[in-house]
């Protein structure tokens, strides 16, 4: 009897954990149109799991600095589009497209980096099929 309820307790505990697994990597903190913040300056590159933060700073329309954060996939997920630890670095002159916050804060979703020069490191959110090579 008891061989035959570990692999039911165990489904139980997939059922019980899933939806907190996928809320995790929900974006509906996020809106769903794209904002895009030309001239920003990397401040800081956090590499580690779950998410890359990108910490950068943009001129708001009145002159003011501000600063911003967004998140990416994790290194392992981005890595897979080309993307490594110094791919980005403080310092670095880009533009930023990201899915904003909805409640107004200076944090988004990663979409793309765009250098100077045209060349793009994409996110998962901008290129999911690559993942799935």
């Amino acid at each position: 009897m008891r061989d035959r309820m570990l692999p039911v307790l165990g489904v139980m505990a997939l059922v019980g954990i899933a939806p907190s697994l996928s809320a995790h990597h929900s974006t509906v903190a996020y809106a769903q149109h794209t904002l895009t913040l030309k001239d920003a300056t990397i401040k800081n590159v956090v590499w580690a799991h779950p998410h890359i933060i990108l910490t950068f700073s943009v001129k708001e329309a009145n002159g003011a600095a501000s600063t911003w954060s967004t998140e990416s996939g994790s290194p392992g997920s981005v890595a897979r589009l080309g993307w490594n630890r110094n791919s980005v670095k403080p310092g670095d002159k880009v533009t930023i497209e990201l899915l904003p916050a909805k409640n107004g804060a200076h944090v988004g979703r990663l979409k793309k980096v765009i250098f100077p020069d045209g060349r793009e490191l994409l996110d998962t959110q901008t290129n999911p099929e690559t993942l799935k090579q």
